[in-house]
Parts: structure tokens; sequence; C-alpha cells
């Protein structure tokens, strides 16, 4: 893969099955499964429960996720741990830069 930039404010957001998320996808490696997006969550949202095989790094842009019990607000960074399963929630809504080095797996995926 080749560097490049994206202008995020340019990109429109694609919806996600998740009633009330949607979503900016700045970079996918179909090979490697690593990517980064922002995601837009609603207030009162849940994201479906998930599974980050290799780990994952949130920044909260604006608004405030919740991560089990612990509330992330706007300008904080979060570290979820490789095969940490966890379904984030919002109740005032958010913005998040989401990075990922590896495979997503959905668990509605895997039963």
């Amino acid at each position: 893969m080749s560097s490049y930039h994206v202008h995020a404010e340019d990109m429109a957001w694609s919806c996600h099955p998740q009633e009330g998320v949607s979503f900016k996808s700045l970079r996918y490696d179909q090979d490697d499964k690593s990517g980064a997006v922002m995601i837009h969550m609603c207030a009162n949202t849940s994201y479906p429960e998930y599974r980050s095989l290799e780990g994952q790094d949130i920044f909260v842009v604006d608004g405030e996720l919740l991560l089990g019990d612990e509330r992330v607000l706007r300008g904080a960074y979060a570290f979820v741990a490789p095969g940490t399963r966890h379904a984030p929630r919002t109740e005032q809504g958010c913005v998040l830069f989401v990075t990922f080095p590896g495979e997503i797996q959905h668990i509605h995926d895997v039963g």
C-alpha cells in the first residue's frame, strides 16, 4: 500500500447496519485486515458486540463513549487489548477515530 491522504470532512458518512451508527473508512488493507475509520454514534446508541483480534486504538473526537463501566470523554484515548469482546455505547453521542492493526470479528458472525 502506498502513502496517501484524505480530507475526512469531504467524505460522506456511510450508514452502518446498526441504527444510529455511521462511518467514514479512511484506510482498509484487505491483506492484513488493518484500517482506520471515523465512527459517528447518535445519542443512546450501542455498537454491536465485536472482538478486535489485534487490539484497537480509540480517540474520542467529540462527545463521550462508554466502554464497559468506563466513560471516555472528548479528547481522551483508549486502548482495547487484543481479543477483548465489547459493545461500546454512548448516551450523549460521539465521534471517534479508530485504528486497528488486524481483523475485527463481529460476534454475531461467529455465533
